[in-house]
């Protein structure tokens, strides 16, 4: 009998790490996992043939690509967001204000490859590209 009951604590315990184990994997997979969701830093030709610093905070709620653009001060949130796993294609909008106050509606069309991101951006007459590195 005594070891009928340790042969089913060994099973019951076996069965619990396993739960556990699945659990922090499916976690970890669900937060870091999904490409191209987390922190991307680099620089950007903003139109004037020099480099400025800029950053994009990725991450997905649910099937939705969200985000954010920091450039200098600014803090700009993606208005649309896509990525295309099986291209690596990305695609992401977003809104800044412009000379006057006027809104700037910004496209931006990259690649991810690994941990690098690179593209183009283009608002109006103007346009420019990209290149971020995952942090």
């Amino acid at each position: 009998m005594i070891r009928y009951v340790v042969m089913l604590a060994k099973i019951f315990g076996l069965i619990l790490l396993i739960t556990l184990l699945s659990a922090c994997t499916s976690q970890r997979d669900a937060s870091d996992g999904k490409a191209p969701g987390g922190t991307w830093s680099g620089d950007y030709d903003p139109g004037t043939g020099r480099r400025e610093s800029i950053s994009v905070d990725l991450r997905w709620e649910n099937e939705s690509l969200q985000g954010v653009v920091h450039a200098g001060a600014r803090s700009l949130s993606l208005s649309k967001a896509s990525f295309n796993q099986d291209t690596g294609a990305i695609t992401m909008e977003f809104d800044a204000e412009g000379n006057g106050g006027r809104t700037v509606h910004y496209n931006v069309d990259g690649k991810v490859s690994g941990n690098t991101m690179a593209g183009t951006w283009v608002h109006d007459d103007q346009r420019g590209d990209f290149r971020v590195t995952k942090r």
